[in-house]
Order: structure tokens, then C-alpha cells, then sequence
């Protein structure tokens, strides 16, 4: 079965802990949490728990990819509306991931 997962796949994953806020549509903050994996197509995230109900249908969000040079160290910030493809529990019970689509593609410019 993980082949089959991996076949669909069309974005290469990179395992990357970024903050990621979600977003109402009037602008309130909705949840917040952070990706435990991310791809042009979409990002894997953990939620408290008590927050993950308010997570439905279409959602926006931001995030902020950490940038690094030899001198410098920033974060990238990104904002975009993506797809809940499914809620699962973690191993910390106070956590639920959440996987998301990007409904369009980002560039993101991860070196997997």
C-alpha cells in the first residue's frame, strides 16, 4: 500500500516543522499549528485537538519556511488556501494531524 501512496504522489515531501496558522474567512485566527511534512501540493500538520474541529472543507492558511545561508538565517512566509484531505489522531493525544492539498501548486523551492 505504500507504494500506491507513493505512485500518486506528484510532489516530493521534505520532513520540515514550520509554523502554520489557519484562518476564518473574516481573517480571525481559527488554529494553529505546525507542519510535520510539506510539498508544493500540500503539507501534513499537527493540531491541538480542541482546535481541529474548527478545520473544515476549504481553509486558509500561512506559514513560514525557514531560510538559511552561510551568513543569514530567515523565514519565508507563504499564504495560500488548501483542502482537509483527512483528520487522524498522533501518537501525543492532544495533537491531530491534518493533511492537507494547496488547491493551486506553490513554488516553494524545497531541496528534497
Amino acid at each position: 500500500m505504500a507504494d500506491e501512496r507513493r505512485e500518486r504522489r506528484r510532489y516530493n515531501r521534505l520532513m520540515l516543522e514550520c509554523p502554520i496558522s489557519f484562518f476564518t474567512r473574516s481573517g480571525q485566527v481559527a488554529a494553529k499549528g505546525k507542519s510535520l511534512d510539506i510539498s508544493d501540493g500540500g503539507t501534513f500538520v499537527s493540531v491541538p485537538v480542541e482546535q481541529v474541529h474548527q478545520l473544515q472543507g476549504k481553509v486558509n492558511l500561512t506559514f513560514s519556511i525557514p531560510r538559511s545561508t552561510e551568513n543569514t538565517y530567515m523565514l519565508e512566509d507563504f499564504a495560500c488556501q488548501a483542502h482537509i484531505l483527512r483528520r487522524q489522531p498522533l501518537v501525543d493525544e492532544s495533537f491531530a494531524g491534518v493533511a492537507l492539498a494547496f488547491t493551486s501548486p506553490m513554488d516553494l523551492g524545497l531541496e528534497v
